[in-house]
C-alpha cells in the first residue's frame, strides 16, 4: 500500500479523515433537518421523526464504516515505515469500529439508539485508545536500532493490544449476538440461548479501562522512545523527506577523520 510515509504526511491524511468524521458526526441532525425541509416532511404529523430514525439508521452506519475503511491504507503503510508488520496499524481503525454504538446513537434521532436496543452509552474507550495509536504512529520515529527497552516497550505494547483485542470481542459480541437473534427470530419465536457466560462478559467489562489506559501509556512509551533513539543517532532528529534518514559516506567510512582533517 504505497512507499515510505513521514510521520508528517500520516499526520495529514490522518487529521483530514478524522476531522471531516467529526464533522459529519457533530453536524448530522443539520444534515437529518435539510432532509426534512427537502423532503417535505416537516409539516407532516410524525413524519419527520421518522425520517431522522431512518436517516439515522441507515445513513450514520454508512459513515462510520467509511471512516474506518480510509484509515487502513495510511496506517498500515505508516506501520510499515516504522519497521513494523503492516497489518498491526489496522487495530486502529478497528478500535473505533468497536465503538460503533456510540458513534451511531450521538447527533442521531432518539429512536434511531431505541429501535436498535441500545439504551445505555459507555465512554468511547475503544475509539481513544484507537485515537492514542493514531498520535503514536504519528509522533514515532524509525529507529535505526531498536534499544532493549524498546523491545521491552513493543512487547508489552503488543500484549495490551492482543488483550485489548479479546476484550473488544467478548465485549462487542454480545450485543451483536443479542440484536442478530431479535432481527432473525419470528414472530412469537424463541431467541437461542446466549453462548457466553455473563461472567466473562461481566469482567471485560470491568477490566476492559484499566487495559485501555494502559494501552495508551504504551503507546505514549513507545513514541517517546523511538523519538529518544532517533535524537541521538540522526542529525536533527526528525524524520525528512520520503525515507528513513542516511548517514553521508565521509561520517561512516574508516578514513574519514583523515579526509577531514588531513594527516597526523
Amino acid at each position: 500500500m504505497g512507499g515510505y510515509m513521514t510521520g508528517s504526511q500520516f499526520g495529514v491524511k490522518v487529521g483530514w479523515r478524522v476531522g471531516i468524521f467529526l464533522a459529519l458526526t457533530i453536524g448530522f441532525p443539520f444534515i437529518v433537518y435539510g432532509l426534512i425541509v427537502a423532503t417535505g416532511a416537516r409539516g407532516i404529523g410524525g413524519a419527520s421523526g421518522a425520517l431522522a430514525v431512518v436517516a439515522g439508521t441507515f445513513l450514520k452506519p454508512v459513515i462510520i464504516l467509511g471512516f474506518a475503511i480510509s484509515l487502513l491504507s495510511p496506517c498500515w503503510q505508516r506501520m510499515r515505515s516504522l519497521g513494523f508488520p503492516g497489518f498491526v496499524g489496522l487495530l486502529a481503525p478497528f478500535l473505533f469500529l468497536l465503538d460503533w454504538p456510540y458513534f451511531l446513537a450521538i447527533g442521531a434521532h432518539w429512536g434511531v439508539a431505541f429501535s436498535l436496543g441500545i439504551l445505555v452509552l459507555n465512554p468511547p474507550l475503544f475509539a481513544m485508545s484507537a485515537l492514542a495509536m493514531l498520535i503514536a504512529m504519528g509522533v514515532a520515529s524509525p529507529p535505526e536500532n531498536r534499544s532493549p527497552s524498546q523491545r521491552a516497550v513493543g512487547r508489552i505494547g503488543g500484549a495490551l493490544a492482543i488483550v485489548l483485542f479479546v476484550i473488544a470481542l467478548v465485549s462487542t459480541f454480545p450485543m451483536l449476538w443479542v440484536m442478530g437473534r431479535i432481527w432473525l427470530t419470528s414472530a412469537g419465536g424463541k431467541p437461542a440461548p446466549f453462548v457466553l457466560s455473563a461472567t466473562l462478559f461481566y469482567w471485560a467489562f470491568v477490566i476492559k479501562p484499566f487495559v485501555c489506559a494502559a494501552f495508551c501509556m504504551a503507546m505514549a512509551a513507545m513514541a517517546y522512545l523511538s523519538r529518544k533513539e532517533s535524537s541521538g543517532h540522526s542529525p536533527g532528529g526528525s524524520e525528512t523527506g520520503g525515507g528513513p534518514l542516511l548517514r553521508s559516506p565521509a561520517s561512516t567510512s574508516p578514513g574519514s577523520s583523515r579526509a577531514a582533517f588531513g594527516r597526523r
